[in-house]
This record gives structure tokens, C-alpha cells and sequence, in this order.
């Protein structure tokens, strides 16, 4: 190797004292060891801050997202459950005044809700309203009040208190905005009406300074509209949302609308101002708004898009502030009733390189610092230990001209042993190579025991694996013997070709070995019995219980208990007791349909069942009322009720589990319910099992490549025209009538 390097440079090293051979590469491997570790330190802290800043902002606006899709949930429910009450009957539009402690019951649930109001085609108008002293009161105009408005306090069981406190003369909900929007919104199907609801502007609620927006929803009953409910939502909860988030020391997230206006920020400044006459509200632009960095940001995003409505999909960006960069999350919402905002989270690069900056000064006084150390230490070491070398040398210089010497023996250390061994070697040689011999028979006889130590830990091993592979074979067989047994007591073919009445076709997959499930079709004594159910989870506890209501259904349809309300009791008990039994916390949701005569009765609860006419259009019966889980309560017949639905030629019935309607794609969105009506409705007037084979297909192309994560169940069942008298005979020989 010394051929490649240079002799002058070889001549020059062998003049360099030994202390500083020990002293300069010391000194140079510290420095550049320091520098390298500092300056990958360095880049990987920028590295790290970009990919935290991008995580921080996607999460962030992810979770702000999802608390603003929850946040706005209310009054959709609060709408939704007085729109059902009306159609079932527990609330009396006609007779508003009854409906008052209902209302109450609703704003005392959720703290969020300001005013709740219906109004009726009559004209009768009531609302209640939450007070700023945290009390209620009443506004209610009707043929008592002559057509006025009168105002009264309630107590916190809705009993008025006190005197008229105000009242405002004439007054008709039909020509209020929130009234006219939802009777305009309403449209027809079938032989019921929907009415859409829809969102107002946000505004303030009858001068006060706080800000809401209203819901409103029309009513229905027997399929006439009846009148409006709205709910008015406060939103000032969400800036404090926002200001509770703390993504970073300086960070700030705010919700503005397309147009602009603020509607939360996490600086909690005021999202409005009072005009200087007239005292009215006037709402804030994000452009205009007190806290720098959020005006900043939204000049930035005004001047990139020239416009907030060219924003259509999640963006991340990057712009500088007086040289220091600032992340950008941008994501609009969007809801199915007409909202449509920004949420933009901003992040300064500050806020994560001020510690990395700290850092790589402090890294930098410390190699300065290891560097003066590491001098100075080297040269005391290096004398320290140069000194008795030196007398070595000279030492091994004196034997080697024939004169023995002694060497002072000053120090303790290795070099004091070293020269003492120096003294000692020739007389002990020959000891040691005796010892040596003697010690290598000592460890061949150690080895030798070892590895018959190891031959046998071995052998142990390899008898456990061989007890592993054993056992897993036997648990995949059972697994696999469960599935089987699943599969076989699924209604077969040929038994659903025998229903000559019906266009049957079913499908089920799980999304493990052993999934739980449940549907079956079953004859007896004249009438069908059709079933579908889902356990909680999957897996083989899940699967054994799908077993079990399967069983149990067929003993209940074998001893003729033909009430649905018998029917569910008994066959919860008879799970609940199983359950209990097997300290299981399984439950299970089940729809069971009797069909006769071409009637369907439908009672238990289980997901919505979409009734189709011949045409194609679907109506979605919602079984919450019809039942309640199996297997969660020792007595659920309270809960029981029945629904009756007639089939002619053409129509008929799709059943489901949520394993469809949940299963998500790679972007992480749901089937969902709208799009299986869609696919429904397009290929009705195909056979059943196009249909069924048209749903499956098309989920597929949704979920894509990725897996199943619940069991996937689809029944579709369709009247036929039964018109050959070929036909009829046999059927009534059956006792099944069409």
C-alpha cells in the first residue's frame, strides 16, 4: 500500500513525534465526526419538519372536519325526530300547544340549539326559545291569541310563568323565510311525500349577538304536508373548539364561508361588529380579521385562487411571511343540505425550527468545546504515556548490546505489569505452554458437553414446533368445519327455486373464516318466513351465534307461533339465556318478514328495508321503531310492533347488512345507501339475480383492492306474475298463494 502514497509524505510523517501522532488524528476525526453528525442533525430536523407540519395539518383539519360534520348533526336529528313523531302520530300539528314540553325536552337535550319552531298550514305558529339567564320561554300564535305573537316564560317542566312578557301583532309563519324555503322544497314519490331540508344564511337571532343558522324540514302526515319545523343552531361553540386545539404555539385554523365570512377561529376574536346607527350585526371577512395571520392567510388564498369558489379539493401550500414560511391546510365541507365552507389550518415553520435552531448552536459550543478538551487531554495523555515507553526502549536497547538491566518499576499500571512481565518471560515460558495444553483439554471437554446440551435443546424445540403445527391444523380444521357448517344451513338453491311466487336470489360473504351474518327463507303451513340479521363482529364467536337464531328461527317456525310480536320475544329470550350462558356480550340486529297471499309483514329492527315498485322507484322503511337488538335484554316485547307492505307482479323487496353500505374504498368513503338505491333502481326490471349480481359488481368496483373489513349480505326478492294456470295449481297445492 505504501507504493501509492508519496515518499516525501512517508519521510515527513516519520519526523512527527509520537505524542502528536496521538494528539492531530484525534483531534481531526472529533471535528469532522462533530461536523457530520451536526449538519445530518440539521437536515433531518428540516426533513422532519415538513413531513410533521404536512401530518399536523391533515390531521388537524381532518378532526376539524369531522367535529363540524358531527357539530352540524343536531338539529338534522332534532328535525328528523319531530318529522317522525308527526307521521306516527305522537305529535298533533294540528293541536300545536300540546307539542310545547316535547320542544323544551329537545333544547334542554342539546345545548347547542338556541330556538326550535313549527309552524303549520294553518297558520298556528309556537316556538320556545334558550333565554341568555339559561331559562326558556314560549312564543305561540294561534286562534287564542287572535293571530298575534304572545311571549311567556316557561319553567324548567314547561309550565308558562308570569304575564305576557311580549308580542308582535299579525303574525303568520307562512310568510317567514325558514317557512317558505322548506314548503318549496318538498317533492313528490310515490304514494307519500319527502320534503328536503335545507339550511339558511347564518345570521343573529332576533338582535341578539351571538350567531345561528337555522334548519328547517317540512312535515308530513298520511302524506299530506302539514307544515315546517326549524331549528336555529348557535355557533359559537366551534371557535372554541378551534382555540382548544393548540396545534402550535403561533398556529391558527378558522372556517370561513365561500364568500369569505368568518364563521369560527381559533383566536377567539369577535366574528362580528355593531353598526354605528342602526346597531345591527355585521359579519367579519377573513380578510379583515384582527389577527394577522389569518387576515395574511387569506389574502394568500384570495390572491392563488382569485376566487374561494375555484377551491374544490383538499390542498396544502406554502407562503412566506416577512421571509418565514408558512404551512397551509386547506379542506372544503360539505354536506348534503346546502353547506359549503373552507377550513384552513395554518402552521408557522417557526414554531418547529426554534428548537432545532437552539440546538444546532448548542451542538456547535459543545464541538468547540470537545475540541480545546480533547487537545489539552491529548497532550497530558500522551506524555503520560510516551515517558515509560521511552524507558523501555532504551532498556530493550541495553539487552540488545548484551548488558541486562533492570527497570525501575515507578508505576502501577499496564506499563508498571509490562515490565515486570518483561522481567518474568523467559523463566515462565514454559509454564505457560503447559497451562495452555492443559487448559485446551479442559474446554474440548466443555464444547463437547455443550453441544450435546444443545442437541437436546434442539430436539425439545423441534417437538414443540411439531406440537405447533399440529394444534394449527387442528384449529384451522374447526374453523373451517364451522364455516361449512354455516354454509349448509344457508337456504340452497333448489329450496328458493321451489318459492314459484317469489324471484329470489341471495348472497353472502364473510369477511373472515367464520363471519356472523344471518339471513334464511323458510316454508310452513302457507306462508314464507324471511330473515336477515347481523351479529356484532366476526369471527367464530360471532358465527356460532348466527348459528343459534338460525335454529331457533326454524323451531319457532316448526311450533306455529305466527305472531311477530311471540315470534322476537321468545326467540330473545331463548338467545339472551344462551348468551348469558356463554358469557358472551354478542347482540345481533334482526328483520323477520312473514309473506302471505302477497302481503309482507315486517317486524324487528335491522337496517332499512328498500321496498320497489314495478317502475323502479324505492321507498326506504326504516325498522328503528319495529324492534329492538336480540340478545342485548332478557324482554324486548314492548319494543315489538309490525309493519304490512303489499306486493303486485313486479315489486318486491331488497334486504341488506351494513357490511355494503359501510364498505369503504381507498379515499375512505362508504358505499353508502344512496348508491345501492341507485343500482336498484337502474337494473330493477331485471331478475333477481341480475339485480343481486349488479349490486355486487358495483361494490367491488368501490371497494377496489381493498379487503372486506365486515360480512357482506344481499337478499332481493321480487313478486312474480303468476298468470299460467299450469302454475297456480301447484302452488296452492303447496298452500303458498300469490
Amino acid at each position: 500500500m505504501t507504493k501509492f502514497i508519496p515518499s516525501w509524505f512517508i519521510r515527513w510523517v516519520n519526523l512527527v513525534p509520537l505524542r502528536y501522532v496521538f494528539i492531530i488524528p484525534f483531534t481531526i476525526l472529533l471535528f469532522l465526526t462533530v461536523s457530520i453528525v451536526g449538519w445530518f442533525s440539521w437536515s433531518n430536523g428540516q426533513t422532519a419538519v415538513n413531513t410533521l407540519a404536512q401530518q399536523l395539518r391533515q390531521s388537524v383539519s381532518i378532526r376539524i372536519q369531522d367535529h363540524l360534520q358531527h357539530y352540524l348533526e343536531t338539529p338534522y336529528k332534532v328535525n328528523q325526530f319531530i318529522q317522525d313523531a308527526v307521521a306516527l302520530g305522537w305529535l298533533d300539528i294540528q293541536q300545536l300547544e300540546t307539542a310545547q314540553l316535547a320542544f323544551l325536552k329537545q333544547l334542554q337535550l342539546f345545548d347547542e340549539m338556541s330556538y326550535i319552531q313549527v309552524g303549520n298550514v294553518q297558520g298556528e305558529f309556537i316556538g320556545i326559545e334558550r333565554r341568555v339567564s339559561h331559562a326558556f320561554s314560549l312564543d305561540i300564535a294561534n286562534a287564542q291569541t287572535a293571530g298575534d305573537m304572545e311571549t311567556y316564560l316557561l319553567t324548567p317542566e314547561g309550565q308558562r310563568e308570569g304575564n305576557v312578557l311580549s308580542f308582535v301583532p299579525a303574525y303568520d309563519p307562512r310568510q317567514q323565510t325558514w317557512y317558505k324555503r322548506a314548503e318549496q322544497a318538498q317533492q313528490a314519490r310515490w304514494n307519500i311525500q319527502v320534503g328536503k331540508s335545507n339550511w339558511s344564511e347564518v345570521f343573529s337571532f332576533f338582535g341578539q349577538t351571538w350567531l345561528s343558522i337555522t334548519h328547517s324540514t317540512p312535515l308530513f302526515k298520511n302524506g299530506q304536508f302539514v307544515g315546517v319545523v326549524a331549528t336555529d343552531f348557535t355557533l359559537t361553540a366551534l371557535s372554541q373548539f378551534l382555540h382548544d386545539l393548540k396545534i402550535s404555539p403561533h398556529g391558527q385554523t378558522f372556517i370561513m364561508e365561500r364568500s369569505g365570512i368568518l364563521l369560527a377561529s381559533s383566536s377567539q376574536e369577535p366574528l362580528y361588529s355593531l353598526g354605528v346607527t342602526d346597531k345591527k350585526v355585521q359579519r367579519l371577512s377573513a380578510l379583515s380579521s384582527q389577527t394577522p395571520l389569518i387576515r395574511q392567510t387569506a389574502e394568500f388564498i384570495q390572491q392563488h385562487y382569485q376566487n374561494f369558489q375555484a377551491i374544490d379539493k383538499r390542498e396544502q401550500l406554502e407562503f412566506l411571511i416577512e421571509e418565514q414560511r408558512q404551512f397551509v391546510q386547506i379542506l372544503p365541507f360539505r354536506d348534503d343540505f346546502g353547506l359549503d365552507y373552507l377550513i384552513i389550518v395554518v402552521v408557522p415553520e417557526k414554531d418547529f425550527m426554534e428548537q432545532i435552531n437552539a440546538n444546532t448552536v448548542a451542538t456547535i459550543r459543545l464541538a468547540i468545546i470537545a475540541l480545546l478538551v480533547a487537545l489539552l487531554l491529548g497532550f497530558i495523555i500522551s506524555y503520560w504515556v510516551i515517558r515509560p515507553i521511552s524507558y523501555l526502549n532504551q532498556a530493550a536497547q541495553q539487552l540488545a548490546t548484551g548488558q541486562w538491566t533492570q527497570l525501575p518499576i515507578e508505576r502501577r499500571d499496564e506499563l508498571g505489569a509490562l515490565t515486570r512481565s518483561f522481567n518474568l518471560m523467559a523463566g515462565q515460558l514454559k509454564e505457560t505452554f503447559d497451562n495452555l495444553e492443559e487448559k485446551v483439554a479442559q474446554r474440548t471437554t466443555q464444547l463437547a458437553e455443550k453441544a450435546t446440551q444443545l442437541a437436546e435443546a434442539n430436539q425439545h424445540i423441534q417437538s414443540l414446533n411439531e406440537q405447533l403445527q399440529a394444534d394449527n391444523v387442528r384449529m384451522s380444521a374447526e374453523l373451517s368445519v364451522t364455516k361449512r357448517l354455516q354454509q349448509m344451513v344457508l337456504p340452497r338453491a333448489e329450496e328458493l327455486a321451489e318459492i314459484e311466487c317469489l324471484d329470489i336470489a341471495s348472497f353472502m360473504e364473510s369477511a373472515t373464516e367464520v363471519g356472523g351474518d344471518y339471513y334464511d327463507i323458510l316454508q310452513g303451513d302457507g306462508r314464507i318466513k324471511i330473515g336477515i340479521g347481523d351479529v356484532t363482529g366476526h369471527g367464530l364467536e360471532s358465527g356460532v351465534l348466527m348459528m343459534m337464531v338460525q335454529t331457533a328461527v326454524r323451531t319457532l317456525l316448526s311450533s306455529n307461533i305466527n305472531d311477530p310480536k311471540d315470534f322476537l320475544s321468545i326467540l330473545n329470550r331463548t338467545l339472551y339465556g344462551n348468551l348469558q350462558r356463554m358469557q358472551s356480550d354478542k347482540n345481533l340486529t334482526l328483520s323477520l318478514l312473514d309473506y302471505q297471499n302477497g302481503t309482507l309483514r315486517l317486524s324487528g329492527q335491522h337496517e332499512e328495508v328498500l321496498y320497489v315498485d314495478k317502475l323502479g322507484k324505492i321507498e326506504r322503511i326504516d325498522t328503528l321503531s319495529l324492534g329492538f337488538m336480540v340478545g342485548l335484554e332478557p324482554d324486548i316485547t314492548d319494543f315489538i310492533m309490525h309493519r304490512e307492505v303489499q306486493l303486485t307482479a313486479g315489486e318486491g323487496i331488497v334486504l341488506y347488512t351494513d357490511g355494503i353500505t359501510e364498505a369503504m374504498n381507498e379515499q375512505r368513503k362508504p358505499y353508502g345507501i344512496e348508491r345501492l338505491c341507485a343500482v336498484v333502481s337502474q337494473y330493477w326490471a331485471l331478475s333477481a339475480q341480475e339485480i343481486q349480481q349488479a349490486v355486487i359488481n358495483d361494490l367491488n368496483r368501490h371497494i377496489g383492492v381493498r379487503k372486506l373489513q365486515d360480512d357482506v349480505t344481499l337478499l332481493v326478492i321480487k313478486q312474480r306474475d303468476v298468470k299460467d294456470t299450469t302454475q297456480v295449481q301447484p302452488i296452492l297445492e303447496k298452500g303458498l298463494y300469490c
